[in-house]
């Protein structure tokens, strides 16, 4: 016979007792990690909330601006017949003028008793009258 040893397997190895610490830190990093998500959360919806906020806001200022549009367009309009009333009066007075200051200087010069202004102030007043 031949001397032949059988190897008996050995067993394993039992496992390592996890240590405590690594146990200990998971459960920290676990509670981080919750915590954190809660405050993303909270942070989250209070972010939504202040978006809300702000649209309704936007929304106000929007039609706030579109009233002051509204009005300065009303105003310019306005400004644009007061301007051309302006100018319509300014042209009625210069036509006024033509026939009022020679008859003014007529006058002037009869009050007077200067007849060699008397005679060219009517004729103007008589032309432009």
């Amino acid at each position: 016979m031949t001397d032949h040893v059988l190897s008996i397997p050995s067993p394993p190895a039992p496992p390592r007792p996890r240590s405590r610490v690594a146990v200990v830190l998971l459960s920290l990093l676990v509670v981080l990690l919750l915590g954190a998500s809660v405050l993303t959360i909270v942070l989250f919806v209070g972010a939504k909330e202040e978006h809300g906020l702000e649209v309704q806001r936007l929304d106000r200022t929007s039609r706030s601006l579109t009233d002051a549009e509204g009005r300065l367009a009303e105003t310019e309009q306005t400004n644009d017949t007061v301007t051309d009333r302006i100018a319509t009066l300014e042209a009625a007075n210069a036509e006024l003028h033509k026939c009022a200051d020679p008859a003014k200087e007529s006058i002037i010069a009869a009050r007077s008793d200067d007849e060699e202004a008397l005679r060219p102030a009517v004729r103007r007043a008589a032309e432009n009258c």
